[in-house]
């Protein structure tokens, strides 16, 4: 009986690290004091997303009827918006035979660069901001259910000179 529990434990303990698996950590690039941002004007901040080897996520301009693409907004603020495209490094083009199409993936640690606004009446004070990423990860034999990840953001809005 002992030896049969010992054969059983592996598979559950396989099976329960599978589930908490959590292949990309997103990161804000650079300093870590409030972001400085005129009312009316637009700075960039940047995120990064630290993807483990073998693993990728999907583009942001992965085309429908496959993966999940990777989305980036912003929340936390209404008076906080993105102004602009995000900018962001060239994806790898792959044809997936699993989802039959090709597929645009990330993989390594892809830095996006998001134009962050406030209009030209905003009020002067500290903000805020989540920059939240929905994607969907995934290695050449397992695709994980998409997850949505938020970095925080400090902003100081400053009234228009």
């Amino acid at each position: 009986m002992r030896r049969l529990a010992y054969l059983l434990i592996p598979p559950l303990v396989g099976a329960s690290t599978t589930l908490s698996l959590k292949p990309v950590k997103w990161t804000l690039v650079g300093a870590k004091e409030p972001r400085e941002v005129a009312a009316g004007r637009a700075v960039p901040i940047t995120v990064q997303a630290d993807i483990a080897k073998g693993w990728h996520i999907y583009s942001l301009t992965q085309k429908p009827g496959g993966p999940i693409p990777l989305r980036i907004e912003l929340t936390g603020a209404a008076d906080v918006v993105v102004r602009g495209v995000i900018k962001a490094p060239k994806p790898e083009k792959y044809f997936d035979k699993n989802f039959g199409m090709t597929t645009e993936l990330y993989s390594g640690s892809p830095r996006f660069t998001i134009p962050v606004a406030v209009p030209g009446r905003t009020p002067s004070g500290a903000r805020q901001v989540h920059v939240t990423a929905r994607y969907q990860v995934c290695s050449d034999k397992l695709c994980l259910p998409p997850r949505t990840d938020t970095v925080r953001v400090a902003l100081r809005i400053a009234s228009r000179r």
